[in-house]
């Protein structure tokens, strides 16, 4: 009679990587790594063709962002109402609007902006501050004479009730 054996009767019970040395798991480490590295690499490059495909319209991006004048290829599946192109086709309706946009994002002039705007920034938060205080404080004496006027009640009425049970 033959005794029936399992199928890992004769099989190595290691673990395959006790088999490999130091210098070749540093080497299939380094090659994972490299594999790892390429696969991100691609994976930027093809992220930075979409990102390319979905702002073609606007055309004065090339002159803020290098590389992006480029590629000029449409996306038109579901076009949403504001999507890259139909702000690329306003751009390109009204030059004006592409012409202040692209001032805006000049150095200089963003800086006398930037520079501008802080203190506007400043009295505008404080010319806030100050009207909520003055709204919390008409709110407190609308609140005080109304309290008054029903204090001034209660006591009309007790006194009415005191002449009435004299």
């Amino acid at each position: 009679m033959s005794q029936s054996r399992s199928d890992t009767a004769f099989r190595n019970t290691r673990h395959p990587s006790k088999d490999l040395s130091a210098p070749h798991l540093r080497a299939l480490r380094k090659e994972l790594l490299l594999v790892r590295a390429d696969v991100e690499r691609v994976e930027l490059a093809q992220a930075t063709f979409e990102l390319r495909q979905a702002v073609t319209h606007f055309s004065w991006l090339k002159f803020v962002i290098p590389g992006f004048g480029g590629v000029r290829v449409g996306k038109g599946s579901k076009a949403s109402v504001l999507n890259a192109g139909t702000i690329g086709a306003l751009l390109k309706q009204y030059p004006l609007i592409s012409s202040i946009a692209s001032l805006l994002l000049a150095k200089p002039l963003r800086a006398t902006v930037v520079a501008s705007a802080k203190p506007a920034l400043k009295w505008g938060s404080i010319a806030l501050g100050a009207w909520e205080a003055f709204r919390i404080w008409q709110q407190l004496k609308r609140e005080s004479a109304r309290s008054a006027a029903a204090a001034a009640s209660a006591t009309a009425q007790s006194v009415a009730a005191q002449t009435e049970s004299s």
